[in-house]
This record gives structure tokens, C-alpha cells and sequence, in this order.
């Protein structure tokens, strides 16, 4: 047990501290303790000579002119890190509470991000912070083989033959286009290929998640999730050992209207298009009794939204408690690489193999890897860089873990 002492003049950040050095214990296998004197405990407090001092207050508008150090740190007066309160910061994503300047469909954007202005989206910086705590305490630092959470969005099966059926037009493969054609004449389009996804999965002892929207049309899905041949998909991720859960589509309804579209044993959320804003999207999925989200990820990027590793029960400002969910961050999607940084297969590769030997300890990583990706006509090259990381999780003796053993693992409730 690692005793703890707040000096009196920072009892007002009682919840939010307690919350941190909970995550802290949680992630270290240490309990926390708050001792009534300073005396044989670690003190935090203002003072310099504190073991944590602290610099300021945990609510977001005490964090809206901060300025990070080059490593990502809040520093005090002196220029000492501020570990307490940058723990908090980064893992919250406080950046993004209320914040100006959304893109197109009402997102952070990563340009406006310090991790871009700092260049530390591969940057585990609440580790850090959790280590230094570690070594004030006396105790080992956390380490723990990294493990994957894979996860496929479900937003198209019928626009193969529009998107693979122009790319091999214009390659002058009429055959390859009546081919396409024709399968998906005969009510098996190539995008309809989540139980070969499946299969493939299970070659190399991996399981992911699927997530399925259930709103047709618009930026939505272009399927209709409750016909036979969809549901009949749907079966097969879970008699394959996998999961499913909801892809909060762009409309307005809300998720209790979704998740009764969706049907019993729903616990865990993606939005589509990762469009949500914080902290009204975490009141919103708490309302919805789900026990996981999968979307803080940066779109345009790959790496870390909240430079942490791990699993965390995000904060609530009104309760001053943890929300009773799990936020799992996303940290490698395909459309990252083929979109928005127009990298070709193999330099994507490179990118996210090397991003994964950085983080081979203390770490879920999330990869999504969309459907329409395991074709290769328009995004030829990607099936076989999936089969990679699937091969790199195999040949490094690491796991892919259930949503469920996330919450069992990770939740500090």
C-alpha cells in the first residue's frame, strides 16, 4: 500500500487526484492510501518541497491556457513537471472540451492538436508521468507485454462495384469488372466478406471486434442491418470467437433509438467517422449503460489522442467520479494511411510496424481495419499489410483481447 498525504491548501482537488493515482494503482497493481499526516507518505501540494507539486486547478477551465513543455509537460513556476496534473490533462483529452474550430463534420481536428504542434502523437507520456510516480513510491514500473484490440467498422458492403469496379475500369480490366459485377449480382458483393475476415483472423489465433451500423443511407451505412444475409454475417463474427458492437451513426437519433434497432447484447460503441465532441459524447454513452467506447483516435493521424496506452475509465466533472465505462483509444486505422497521408502499402507498413516496436510493453493497441480494405483492387496492398500485423501479434507471442477481459482488466470500477 503507498500512502499518499494532500497538504491542506490542495484539498479541493481531493476527487481529481484520488482519480489519478486510482488509475496509477489500478495499472501498477498498488493500493492507494491517504494518510492524515505527511509523515511516511508522499506529500502533494504547492510547496517545492512537495513530492508532487502541484501547479493549478483539474477543471477544464483551469487547463484552457496551459502550455506544454517540448516533451508534452505541464511545468510549474520553476520549470519542474507537474506530473499529477499532466497525467490528468493528456489521459482526458481535455484539449478537445469545448474546443473551437471543428472540421467539416464537427471533429478535433489533429492540426489544431498539441500533438501535432509538439510532434508527440507516438509519445506514451502519461507512462512517463505513472513511472515517475512509480519511482517516488519505490515501486517497479509497470512491465507488461503490450496486447491488440482489432476492430473492423462495418459502414459499406454494395459500393465494391462502384469504387473496385471504376479502379479496374480504368485499368482497362473489363473482365475483372464483370466479375465483380457478377458476384455481386448473385447476392455476395466483395465487400460483404465478414466471416472470411474472420477466418483469416483465426489462422493466426487473433479475434477483433466488429462494429455495425444500423442507420441506411447518407454518410451511413448502404446496408440494412437487420436483413437476413447482414444478421446471417452478424452470427458469424460471434460463432468465430469474436465480438460486435454499435457504430453510433451521423443522424440524430440517440443511442437508446439505436441500440433498440440494434437488439439485445450490445456493450460497446465506435462512432462513426469518429465524429463526437467531448464531454457531451461521454454523458452520452454513460445515459446508454454501454461498458466500452473505441473512438478517441485521430483520423488523420496514427498514434496516441491521449498519449496513453492503456484502457481508462475517463473523468466526470459533474460527479467527480470516473465514468463506469472504459474508453479503449484507437491508435492505427488503414484510412489514416490510404486517405490522409497517401502513403503507398508498403511505407504504411513501415509506419505502423515501427509505431508497434515502440510500444511492445504497456499498451492495447487498437487497429481498425475497415472491410472494403480486404479487396485488392482500389486498396490493393492492404490485405496482405493486415495478414503482417496479424503476423507480427503471432510471431511476438503477443494477444488480441475481448472487450470484455478489456473491462475485467482495465476498469476501476
Amino acid at each position: 500500500m503507498v500512502k499518499f498525504y494532500l497538504s491542506p491548501e490542495i484539498t479541493a482537488h481531493h476527487a481529481p487526484i484520488t482519480y489519478i493515482l486510482s488509475l496509477w494503482g489500478k495499472h501498477t497493481g498498488c493500493a492507494v492510501t491517504f494518510a492524515p499526516t505527511p509523515e511516511g507518505a508522499l506529500t502533494i501540494g504547492t510547496s517545492a518541497d512537495a513530492t508532487f507539486r502541484i501547479g493549478g486547478g483539474f477543471q477544464p477551465d483551469d487547463f484552457r491556457q496551459v502550455a506544454l513543455s517540448p516533451m508534452g509537460m505541464l511545468t510549474g513556476t520553476d520549470d519542474q513537471p507537474d506530473i499529477l496534473r499532466t497525467a490528468f490533462y493528456l489521459i482526458n483529452t481535455l484539449q478537445e472540451y469545448n474546443a473551437p474550430q471543428p472540421d467539416a463534420l464537427g471533429r478535433f481536428q489533429y492540426v489544431n492538436s498539441y500533438q501535432h504542434r509538439l510532434n508527440v502523437a507516438r509519445e506514451n507520456i502519461v507512462q512517463r508521468c505513472f513511472d515517475a510516480v512509480s519511482k517516488a513510491a519505490g515501486v517497479a514500473p509497470r512491465r507488461e507485454k503490450t496486447q491488440f484490440m482489432l476492430s473492423h467498422d462495418i459502414d459499406l458492403v454494395h459500393r465494391a462495384v462502384i469504387e473496385d469496379g471504376f479502379n479496374v475500369l480504368k485499368k482497362g480490366r473489363i473482365d475483372q469488372f464483370l466479375a465483380i459485377l457478377m458476384r455481386a449480382a448473385m447476392g455476395r458483393p466483395d465487400w460483404l466478406n465478414i466471416d472470411q475476415i474472420v477466418k483469416i483472423e483465426s489462422l493466426y489465433d487473433c479475434r477483433s471486434v466488429f462494429f455495425w451500423i444500423v442507420n441506411r443511407g447518407g454518410l451511413n451505412a448502404d446496408y440494412t442491418f437487420h436483413s437476413p444475409r447482414m444478421q446471417r454475417q452478424f452470427r458469424a463474427v460471434t460463432a468465430g470467437g469474436s465480438d460486435n458492437g454499435l457504430h453510433k451513426s451521423i443522424s440524430e437519433e440517440s443511442f437508446e433509438q439505436e441500440l433498440q434497432k440494434y437488439g439485445p447484447g450490445a456493450i460497446s460503441n465506435r462512432y462513426h467517422y469518429l465524429k463526437f465532441h467531448l464531454p457531451q459524447a461521454y454523458h452520452d454513452i454513460e445515459a446508454a449503460g454501454l461498458k466500452l467506447d473505441a473512438s478517441v483516435g485521430f483520423a488523420e493521424e496514427a498514434g496516441f489522442r491521449n498519449n496513453y496506452g492503456l484502457p481508462f475509465n475517463p473523468y466526470n466533472f459533474q460527479t467527480q467520479k470516473p465514468f463506469p465505462f472504459l474508453e479503449v483509444p484507437l491508435h492505427v486505422m488503414d484510412r489514416t494511411y490510404f486517405q490522409y497521408k497517401k502513403f503507398t502499402p508498403a511505407a504504411a507498413e513501415k509506419d505502423i510496424l515501427s509505431f508497434f516496436d515502440q510500444h511492445r510493453e504497456n499498451c492495447v493497441l487498437s487497429v481498425l481495419w475497415h472491410n472494403n480494405f480486404f479487396t485488392n483492387y482500389k486498396f490493393k496492398g492492404y490485405l496482405d499489410l493486415y495478414k503482417k500485423i496479424l503476423a507480427y501479434i503471432r510471431d511476438n507471442k503477443l494477444k488480441t483481447v475481448s472487450q470484455q477481459e478489456i473491462i475485467n482488466q482495465y476498469s476501476i470500477h
